[in-house]
């Protein structure tokens, strides 16, 4: 794994759609889509090494049309976004049989 990175993104009124779907097609970009908050779009990526992610940054990611402002955070603990450990299933004993009755 390299560097994984989220891209949050300000954008011009009504670009936000067509901004996040042209957005998700960029190699290294494994989604992008439009929310509400302070930013329009956040994209999810990775790539190899930083300066792929300058590059993805500056030269692919602000040149689609609508983009005004990009905020890069890079994670810092990658190892997280592995496959998710299995979950345990714990057999309980069957409650049938157990219950107390009732004390006259």
């Amino acid at each position: 794994m390299g560097i994984v990175s989220y891209i949050l993104m300000q954008l011009s009124p009504g670009t936000a759609k067509g901004a996040a779907e042209a957005i998700s097609k960029i190699r290294g970009v494994k989604m992008a889509h439009a929310v509400t908050g302070p930013f329009d779009v956040i994209a999810f990526a990775e790539v190899s090494d930083l300066p792929s992610l300058s590059e993805l940054v500056l030269s692919q990611i602000q040149k689609v049309d609508g983009v005004e402002k990009t905020q890069t955070a890079v994670v810092v603990s990658p190892n997280l976004l592995g496959p998710a450990p299995k979950k345990q299933v714990h057999k309980s004993a069957s409650l049938k049989g157990n219950r107390s009755s009732p004390r006259s």
